[in-house]
């Protein structure tokens, strides 16, 4: 059809260079959206939750975060002690956890306002904001964009970027976990809330969709 040589040579390396560009498309997909949660076989419906990838054969019913309040309600009236270590006054009735960000500490509470457990955590500095929330979501097992695994996620509110809160076992890179348990206590995540195994294990079972949560200062 072109009668310049030149003319057909650069319709050929055009051809050539836009095929290459939809295959480079193609294969980069983001290898991942098909990274699948420890544990679980790849699957084709893995969906991006406020920063973690989530597979819905782990997850439960996925709620909107209800709205924080700096109101936690009503302190009960006689806190107890698991040893020496006190639940704070003002941290709401009825059963819950308890976060203390100064403490880098939780309580778990139950139905009667009775402290059951207690135990040190790592989360962040100012993290999350204070209030009360409620549960919104549960993953069993789920994958950091960053490719870290993080088991038993209970999320309960979002930071300012959007990123979901919650609180999950120390996440692992590369199978290799990324703090000690000793180390809990001290604020070491990227604002989550990371439990030693045994403590993650008890609050997902602790905790359903819907339960509260109380942070504060």
């Amino acid at each position: 059809m072109f009668r310049s040589p030149g003319i057909r040579i650069l319709c050929g390396i055009t051809v050539v260079v836009l095929a290459a560009f939809v295959l480079l498309r193609s294969g980069s997909t983001s290898d991942i959206d098909r990274v699948s949660a420890e544990g679980s076989p790849p699957s084709t419906e893995i969906k991006r939750e406020a920063g973690q990838l989530v597979d819905p054969a782990t997850t439960t019913t996925l709620l909107s975060p209800t709205t924080s309040s700096t109101d936690t309600g009503t302190a009960t009236t006689r806190p107890e002690k698991i040893g020496s270590v006190e639940l704070p006054a003002n941290s709401g009735s009825g059963k819950r956890v308890v976060m203390s960000i100064s403490q880098q500490r939780v309580w778990w509470v139950d139905e009667s306002g009775a402290e059951i457990r207690t135990a040190l955590v790592s989360g962040r500095a100012n993290t999350p904001q204070i209030g009360t929330f409620q549960v919104y979501s549960k993953t069993e097992n789920a994958t950091g964009l960053d490719g870290s695994k993080m088991d038993y996620f209970v999320r309960f509110t979002k930071g300012p970027q959007g990123w979901a809160i919650g609180f999950h076992n120390i996440p692992r890179i590369n199978g290799e976990p990324v703090q000690t348990e000793e180390q809990l206590g001290q604020t070491l995540s990227h604002g989550c809330i990371r439990q030693a195994e045994v403590d993650a294990v008890f609050t997902w079972s602790f905790l359903d969709i819907g339960s509260t949560v109380v942070v504060l200062a």
